[in-house]
C-alpha cells in the first residue's frame, strides 16, 4: 500500500542530514529539523529567507546555475558549496537538487539534501585526505578542469561557473574548444593539436550570458599519467588586466584632448602606411584651422578646448571608417587616405571643410573657424616627412590664395 505522507515527512524529519525545499527562485519552503539545527534558526525563520541569503556569496553563481539546469537532469550534479550555520562560521557542504513539479505543472520546486563535509575531514593530507583536497580544488579562486584524449570536459571545479557561467553537469562532455570565442578558436585549435608537453596563452572565451571572459589559460598533456589519461587545464581571470593594458595603450597613442591620434602614434601609422605605399596610393590632408586664435583670445582656453574637441568629432564623422586622423599640435589636424587618389582627396577635404566651417555652440556661444587644407601629391614611395611637408606646402598655398581673395578690392 502506498505510503502515508505524513510518514514520509517525519522520515525527512529524523534525517541527520538537512533537507530543504525551495523553490525556482531560490525562497525557502520546508526544512527538516537537521537543517534547522544546523542554520540556528526556527523553521518560521528560515521559510522567509532566499536560499542565496545562507550561501557564500561567490558561491551564487554556481547555486544559480544548478537552480537553473535542475529540470533538464533526473537529478541534480553534487556541487560543493559554502552555507552559514548558526554560529555565524561558512561550513564546506555538498549539496544536491532533484525537482519536483506542483500539481498544476505550472510551479516548481527543488528537493536539496545538504551534507557537512567536515564529518569527514580527520586526516592529514599525507595521509590521503582526499575529501579536502577535493574541498581546496572545489573552492581554488584558479579554474581547473581535466580534459579526455579528445579533448572533452570530464571534470572541473566550481571556478567554471563562477568565471563562464555555465552549469558543471551541462558541459560535461563538450570539447573545451566550443567555448572558446570564434577570434581565438583558430590559435587556441593550433597550440592543442600539437601540443608537446604544455603550453600557456591568453585566450578569450564566451560566457554563457554573452560577453567576453579573457583566461590566461595552460594546458599540460598528461595522456601518458594512469590516473589523468588526459589533460589538465588550469586559467585564471584576466579580462580586467587585458581591459587595463588596451586602456593603458589607448592613452599612450591618442591625444588627451580630441582623442584622435597623437602625434607619436600619427607618425608611427604615416611611416607603416609610406612603407606600403608601393602597393597602394595614399593622400595626406594637412588641415590647419583658421580663425582659431582669436577663439581662444576672446572666450578662453577652456572654450577653445571645447571647439577642438568638436572639431575633432567633424572631422572623424566627414572620413572613411579606415581613414586615419591625428592631431600633430595646436590646431593642426593631420588626415591619412590609404587606398585613395587625389579625386576622392579632394572630395574628402571638402567633407572636412564644409562639417568644420559650420557654427560651434560652446556654453551658448557660437563659434566660426574655417580651415585651411593642403593635399599630398607625392608619387613613389614617399616617407612620412615627405608626405607632410607636401601637404603641409599645399596647406600654405590654399591659405594664402584665401588670404588673397580676402584683401582683393571688391
Amino acid at each position: 500500500m502506498p505510503a502515508d505522507p505524513k510518514d514520509l515527512a517525519r522520515v525527512l524529519e529524523m534525517l541527520p542530514d538537512p533537507v530543504v525545499v525551495v523553490h525556482q527562485n531560490g525562497n525557502i519552503q520546508w526544512v527538516n529539523h537537521a537543517a534547522v539545527q544546523f542554520s540556528g534558526m526556527q523553521a518560521s525563520e528560515l521559510t522567509r529567507l532566499s536560499v542565496f541569503e545562507l550561501l557564500h556569496p561567490d558561491d551564487h553563481a554556481l547555486a544559480a546555475a544548478a537552480f537553473a539546469s535542475v529540470k533538464e537532469k533526473e537529478v541534480g550534479r553534487l556541487i560543493d558549496v559554502r552555507i552559514k550555520d548558526g554560529k555565524n562560521r561558512w561550513r564546506h557542504c555538498e549539496i544536491r537538487g532533484r525537482s519536483i513539479s506542483a500539481e498544476d505543472g505550472d510551479d516548481l520546486s527543488i528537493v536539496i539534501g545538504i551534507r557537512d563535509t567536515a564529518d569527514r575531514q580527520g586526516l592529514e593530507f599525507g595521509s590521503g585526505d582526499t575529501d579536502l583536497l577535493r574541498a581546496l580544488v572545489h573552492h581554488a579562486t584558479s579554474l581547473l578542469i581535466r580534459l579526455d584524449e579528445d579533448g572533452c570536459i570530464t571534470s572541473a571545479n566550481a571556478e567554471l561557473t563562477r568565471l563562464l557561467g555555465y552549469d558543471l553537469g551541462i558541459v560535461s562532455g563538450e570539447e573545451l574548444f566550443a567555448f572558446v570565442h570564434l577570434s581565438d578558436q583558430s590559435a587556441f585549435r593550433d597550440a592543442f593539436t600539437s601540443i608537446n608537453g604544455s603550453f600557456s596563452a591568453p585566450y578569450t572565451f564566451r560566457h554563457a550570458e554573452g560577453y567576453e571572459v579573457v583566461l590566461d589559460l595552460s594546458i599540460t598533456d598528461l595522456r601518458t599519467d594512469p590516473l589523468i589519461n588526459g589533460f589538465v587545464v588550469s586559467a585564471t581571470n584576466i579580462s580586467d588586466l587585458k581591459r587595463t593594458q588596451a586602456q593603458l595603450r589607448d592613452m599612450a597613442d591618442h591625444d588627451a584632448l580630441t582623442g584622435v591620434l597623437n602625434r607619436r602614434a600619427l607618425l608611427t601609422q604615416l611611416d607603416k602606411l609610406a612603407s606600403e605605399s608601393s602597393d597602394h596610393d595614399i593622400m595626406v590632408l594637412f588641415c590647419d584651422l583658421d580663425g582659431f586664435k582669436p577663439v581662444n583670445d576672446r572666450f578662453g582656453h577652456a572654450t577653445g578646448d571645447e571647439a577642438l574637441i568638436e572639431v575633432a568629432h567633424r572631422i572623424k564623422r566627414a572620413i572613411r571608417p579606415d581613414d586615419l586622423v591625428g592631431r600633430l599640435g595646436g590646431d593642426e589636424f593631420v588626415v591619412a587616405l590609404p587606398h585613395s587618389g587625389p579625386v576622392l582627396a579632394k572630395t574628402i577635404a571638402a567633407r572636412i571643410r564644409e562639417a568644420i566651417i559650420k557654427p560651434i555652440i560652446v556654453g551658448g556661444r557660437v563659434i566660426t573657424i574655417d580651415v585651411s587644407i593642403g593635399i599630398s601629391v607625392t608619387t613613389g614611395q614617399p616617407t612620412t616627412a615627405q608626405l607632410l611637408a607636401t601637404a603641409d606646402e599645399a596647406m600654405y598655398a590654399v591659405k594664402q590664395h584665401r588670404d588673397s581673395a580676402k584683401a582683393a578690392p571688391v
